[in-house]
């Protein structure tokens, strides 16, 4: 049974692959700030690397997988932080990690680019302007032994105060706005974990955009939220005042996890929430 340490395992992505993991029979542990009682954690602050080297080294673990971060204006705001957590952290844990068999499985994001000359490859040069962006570029791991998974996200959070797309339009009645020209690439956080899985079998490692090679509109993204969870009961205007274009390709071959189509994903992201309705209650309501 591999062990696994989820950092920052009570954010939208990081609840949801420390419940896979555990439920998948892995030994998972979560690495966070407040005390869970859906599995096993370690209650620290990234921020206190004494404390976190110690939670890594002593618990032998094959695998940590890297959840946090600092997002876009909070980033901005607290640029020190946002260099501690996005940029320093990744190779902190793999420098204290490197003469042991401990993998780094890193989030990296579609956002180190800057959506003006897409589609962007592996080896495409990040040009992200934002303080976030440089500093989640600064942060990716290419080497032969750990992994960065670069893409964006979409998944449901536990959190009530939950900033993603998802949760966001979970919570909208009647009329909202969904972007044409905003072009996205991304996977659940459910796609995630299952590609993380299936990457510690096949021990991938370097820098890998987990996309399926297809772009969606936010519009067309939120079309389908709506018939999946809300039964067509939102009306999704078509705006084209944002054009924003951060499509992600991939070039590489040497790993054989398919990402599902955007439908696809979104249906078993449906019956995931559907299993855990327990720490979902806010998505259940009469729409």
């Amino acid at each position: 049974m591999k062990k696994v340490l989820v950092l920052g395992a009570t954010g939208m992505a990081g609840h949801l692959i420390t419940l896979y993991f555990k439920e998948k029979g892995y030994d998972a542990t979560g690495f966070c700030r407040r005390e869970v009682n859906e599995f096993n954690a370690i209650i620290g602050d990234a921020l206190d690397t004494q404390s976190l080297k110690k939670a890594i080294l002593d618990g032998n673990y094959d695998v940590i997988i890297n959840c946090i971060g600092i997002l876009n204006q909070d980033a901005e705001n607290n640029k020190s932080i946002a260099v501690s957590l996005n940029s320093h952290l990744p190779h902190f844990i793999a420098d204290i990690t490197k003469d042991s068999s401990t993998k780094l499985i890193q989030m990296s994001t579609d956002c180190v680019f800057a959506g003006n000359t897409g589609p962007y490859f592996e080896d495409s040069l990040p040009d992200g302007a934002m303080f976030y962006d440089r500093s989640k570029a600064l942060g990716e791991i290419d080497d032969n032994k750990n992994l960065t998974f670069r893409n964006s996200i979409i998944g449901p959070d536990w959190n009530e105060n939950g900033i993603g797309l998802f949760h966001w339009f979970m919570k909208q009645q009647g009329v909202v706005n969904g972007f044409t020209g905003a072009i996205w690439t991304g996977v659940t956080t459910l796609t995630l974990a299952k590609a993380m899985e299936q990457s510690i079998e096949q021990d991938l490692t370097g820098l890998y955009n987990l996309v399926n090679n297809e772009s969606i509109s936010k519009y067309d993204l939120l079309l389908l939220f709506n018939k999946h969870f809300r039964n067509d009961s939102i009306t999704v205007n078509a705006h084209d005042s944002l054009k924003l274009d951060k499509s992600l390709r991939k070039k590489r071959t040497d790993f054989n996890f398919i990402v599902p189509s955007y439908e696809q994903m979104i249906v078993e992201m449906k019956e995931w929430i559907d299993n855990h309705k327990e720490i979902y209650p806010s998505y259940y309501f009469n729409a």
